[in-house]
């Protein structure tokens, strides 16, 4: 019986592994496994068990043992994503998204994960290729290109990697297949990347994560991490709830609720926040981007992309970042990034259709 098997059937009797057991296992099962059966029976071994913040360290391990770090020149940069979680039910307009087009510059760029809708009506990577980019095909270089021009740039760690083809190809049958088997996949894959970065931002959707998530962003290395989820269960910080912000920045831990008028934004409604479908969704990007967008939906971007600011020390309290977030949405910055963005590795015809028909009305 090889190794991985072993510990394949230590997880199924309920025993926990260490960080480095963990790590042997997923990686043999990822390097060897191009049918998927041994990733399908480690899956339902560790989600019937549950994981352990060792163990989910592990993995993590595993696939960078696979990867390695990406060969990018970061070099007196503090690099940072903004994403979550996912598969919230709660329908949202791109909230990471367009924090990070507000957030990233070239000495802090957001490179950020991208990834296509589960529950919501558009994730990232549809609301970008609606407007001109296609995340799953930005290469290395384009991601070097966009960090030190523009400082933002949306990738997907799942195809830069041929790797981790093993995985790509299991999650796909999964979906084709429609299994409905929870996966730590679900959980690692909106964490894992193989560039190093400083600051991390995370929406939350299950609410017994936060001290699972905070030792996790802990044990990988980053200088501040911050996790949020709104009470109504939405996985970004909200301004139609109470939103629980947990995390630390340097050697200090908080843990705190935030109100929208506690940072000047006036608490909303759920619908006042809610796009229709989308068209609409797509519709609301733009005009948020372009500064167009004054009501609720730009404030809940603001938001987050104060929070951003703010844990990536660029601004002295959560206050002060959504007050550089407003102005930076007024000023357009957001709109001349993504046009960047898309004249380096997108369609300007895409990105020129979108504005003419989502602007224009």
């Amino acid at each position: 019986m090889t190794p991985d098997v072993l510990l394949i059937r230590k997880m199924m009797s309920r025993q926990n592994l260490t960080r480095a057991e963990s790590a042997d296992v997923l990686e043999a099962v990822l390097r060897g496994d191009s049918e998927g059966w041994k990733i399908l029976a480690y899956s339902v071994a560790s989600q019937t068990k549950g994981e352990t913040v060792d163990e989910i360290l592990g993995m993590f391990d595993a696939m960078h043992r696979l990867t390695g770090d990406y060969p990018l020149e970061l070099s007196g940069r503090r690099a940072m994503d903004i994403s979550s979680a996912g598969g919230s039910g709660v329908r949202k307009i791109n909230v990471s998204t367009l924090s990070s087009l507000v957030a990233g510059d070239p000495i802090t760029p957001i490179i950020k994960h991208s990834f296509w809708k589960v529950t919501s009506l558009t994730g990232s990577a549809d609301a970008l290729e609606a407007v001109g980019i296609h995340p799953q095909t930005v290469t290395l270089p384009q991601i070097q290109t966009a960090v030190e021009s523009v400082g933002v740039v949306f990738y997907s760690p799942l195809f830069v990697s041929p790797e981790l083809a093993n995985l790509v190809s299991f999650g796909r049958v999964m979906g084709e297949k429609q299994v409905g088997v929870s996966t730590p996949f679900h959980l690692l894959a909106p964490i894992f990347t193989p560039i190093p970065l400083t600051y991390r931002m995370f929406g939350l959707n299950n609410p017994t994560q936060f001290e699972m998530l905070t030792e996790i962003f802990r044990g990988l290395g980053y200088r501040n991490a911050v996790i949020v989820r709104g009470f109504e269960g939405l996985d970004e910080a909200s301004i139609s709830a109470p939103t629980r912000v947990r995390g630390f920045r340097g050697d200090e831990d908080f843990d705190f609720i935030l109100m929208p008028d506690e940072v000047g934004l006036r608490k909303v409604s759920q619908d006042d926040v809610l796009p229709v479908d989308a068209e609409s969704n797509h519709r609301d990007f733009l005009r948020i981007a372009h500064g167009l967008e004054t009501g609720p939906k730009r404030d809940l971007v603001a938001l987050n992309a104060g929070i951003a600011l703010w844990i990536s020390e660029r601004a002295a309290t959560v206050a002060d970042g959504v007050r550089m977030a407003l102005e930076r949405l007024a000023s357009g910055i957001a709109a001349e990034r993504l046009t960047a963005l898309v004249d380096q590795h997108g369609s300007p015809d895409v990105l020129r259709q979108a504005r003419e028909r989502y602007l224009s009305a």
